[in-house]
C-alpha cells in the first residue's frame, strides 16, 4: 500500500468495480473535485463490491490494469492516484467503504480532509450502506448531480431532518450516458465503443478478450 496521501490535503476518494473504467469515471470526478477544491482524486477499485456479489467480476489485477491505463491521458488537471487496498486484501472478500476509510485515515495527515464520491443512485440507498454515519464522520460525502436528476428530486428522497445537511454535499455534472454494462456487452460481441472507453483501454480488452464470456 502507498503512502502517498500524506501530501495532500484536501481528498476526493472514488471507489468503484471500474469493470471496465470508462471516460465518465475520469471527468465526472474532475468536475467535482473542482467543486470542492479538491487537489487529489483517489481511486480504489473494489476487491469484491458488497451489492455485486451475485455477479461475474472481472479479475481485480484486470480492473486495476485498466484503471490505471484510463488514467494515464489527460484528466483535466487535478491529479489522481489509485490505491490498492481494497483489493490487496486477503483473501479477497467483500469490501466495505466504512473499513476502507478507516484504514486510510491512518495512512493521511491528521489535518487533511477526506470527501467520498458518489452517485445519486448511492444516495438514495445510503442509509443502507454499512455504518452511514460513521462514514460521514470519516469522509463527508460528494454527491454527483447530473440530468435527468434534479437536486429537488434527490433531496426528496431523503429523510427530512437529513435534507438540509445533504444539501451541502450536492455537485453538479455533466450528463455522460455511459455504462460500464453496456461497455461489456459490446465487447462480447466483439465490438470496440470508442466513445465510451479510451483507445488504450479499448485495447486492452481486446488483447486479454475480456469479457467474451458473459
Amino acid at each position: 500500500m502507498s503512502n502517498e496521501l500524506t501530501s495532500y490535503n484536501n481528498i476526493l476518494l472514488f471507489g468503484g468495480s471500474f469493470d471496465p473504467p470508462h471516460r465518465a469515471h475520469v471527468a465526472l470526478p474532475q468536475q467535482a473535485a473542482q467543486a470542492i477544491g479538491a487537489d487529489l482524486i483517489a481511486y480504489i477499485p473494489a476487491g469484491r463490491a458488497p451489492h455485486k456479489l451475485d455477479r461475474v467480476q472481472t479479475d481485480p489485477q484486470h480492473r486495476l490494469a485498466m484503471l490505471r491505463l484510463a488514467l494515464s491521458e489527460p484528466t483535466g488537471g487535478i491529479t489522481t492516484l489509485v490505491l490498492t487496498d481494497e483489493i490487496e486484501r486477503e483473501p479477497i472478500e467483500p469490501s466495505y467503504t466504512v473499513d476502507t476509510l478507516e484504514a486510510l485515515h491512518r495512512r493521511v495527515d491528521p489535518g487533511a480532509k477526506l470527501r467520498l464520491l458518489i452517485g445519486a443512485d448511492q444516495l438514495r440507498i445510503f442509509d443502507a450502506w454499512r455504518e452511514p454515519q460513521r462514514i460521514i464522520e470519516l469522509a463527508e460525502p460528494v454527491v454527483m448531480v447530473r440530468p435527468p436528476d434534479t437536486r429537488e428530486a434527490l433531496l426528496a428522497s431523503v429523510a427530512i431532518d437529513k435534507r438540509e445537511a445533504w444539501a451541502q454535499r450536492l455537485v453538479d455534472v455533466d450528463q455522460m450516458t455511459i455504462s460500464s454494462t453496456a461497455i461489456r456487452e459490446q465487447a462480447a460481441k466483439g465490438l470496440n465503443d470508442s466513445y465510451s472507453i479510451c483507445d488504450a483501454v479499448a485495447n486492452y480488452i481486446a488483447q486479454h478478450a475480456l469479457y467474451r464470456d458473459r
